[in-house]
């Protein structure tokens, strides 16, 4: 059996994939933009809190007048920590204020997808709830409008996005 095979049983979510997908690309497209590619010659990253402070404060007042985001927004993912006795806890992070702070909690919705155990069955052969997980779908399907969103407001940046 593949390694993707392997990790496909877990049966994610077609949304779960779907994000994934478009997370993919759309920081894939803001390093080949070239103006939002930070590192050196040993590596390279997204700059999204660049891309967020260009798109400004009204973005994140777009999102909200057009209620695209609300759970994202208010209660945005919770951070994976690691607690006193060693075992995997989650902290609350507060409220988005600002653009930045928007596109940090995709971030992390997308961190706890791919790190923080999300959708995982703990080896019990069937799904095994993992504190938060009822709102994993909310979460994502909010992300993938904000994406959405921002790729419409920066058709530069969708252009890098649709690019093979």
């Amino acid at each position: 059996m593949s390694l993707v095979e392997q990790a496909l049983e877990a049966a994610l979510p077609k949304l779960a994939i779907d994000f994934f997908i478009v997370f993919s690309r759309f920081e894939c497209a803001l390093k080949r933009s070239g103006q939002y590619a930070i590192g050196n010659d040993d590596r390279v990253d997204p700059d999204w809190d660049g891309f967020a402070r260009d798109l400004g404060p009204d973005f994140l007042s777009d999102v909200i007048a057009q209620g695209i985001a609300p759970v994202l927004i208010g209660k945005p993912p919770k951070k994976q920590v690691k607690l006193a006795d060693g075992t995997l806890g989650w902290k609350d992070t507060g409220a988005v204020k600002n653009t930045a702070d928007l596109f940090l909690a995709i971030r992390r919705a997308r961190n706890n997808l791919a790190h923080g155990a999300k959708y995982q069955d703990g080896g019990a052969g069937h799904a095994d709830f993992v504190e938060g997980s009822e709102r994993d779908d909310v979460l994502l399907g909010q992300s993938m409008a904000v994406l959405t969103l921002a790729l419409e407001v920066r058709p530069d940046i969708h252009s890098f996005f649709r690019r093979y």
